[in-house]
């Protein structure tokens, strides 16, 4: 690991809760079954994307999406959401740094506002 990002992202973390939804499948009548939904509460630093960021991304960043610092692996971001401050986010992709840095970045896409709603 070259740089310690450790206190930095010490410092900014937050909970927010990673949900993970399995893929679906059929049972032996034909019937699809939808899968299992995991979730789990993590901790890491939300933070806005830069505005330099949000003008080369040719519209496909808003200033609603974040980022994500964090020193857990989300394992497969397919069909994985983050829910942080009653809204609701798609995770969209990864650094791989990690090696460098001890830190997994994600782009967070907003989905949602669920106004103290329960999420399902």
């Amino acid at each position: 690991m070259y740089f310690d990002f450790y206190d930095l992202i010490g410092k900014y973390s937050t909970s927010f809760t990673l949900v993970q939804e399995e893929k679906g499948q059929y049972d032996e009548k034909g019937d699809y079954v939808k899968g299992e939904t995991v979730k789990t509460e993590l901790t890491g630093a939300v933070m806005n994307i830069r505005d330099s960021k949000l003008y080369r991304s040719e519209g496909t960043l808003t200033s609603a999406d974040k980022e994500l610092y964090c020193f857990d692996k989300i394992e497969n971001i397919v069909n994985a959401y983050v829910i942080w401050k009653d809204n609701k986010y798609k995770v969209e992709t990864t650094e791989e740094n990690a090696e460098f840095t001890g830190v997994y970045r994600y782009t967070l896409k907003y989905v949602s506002a669920f106004n103290g709603e329960a999420v399902t």
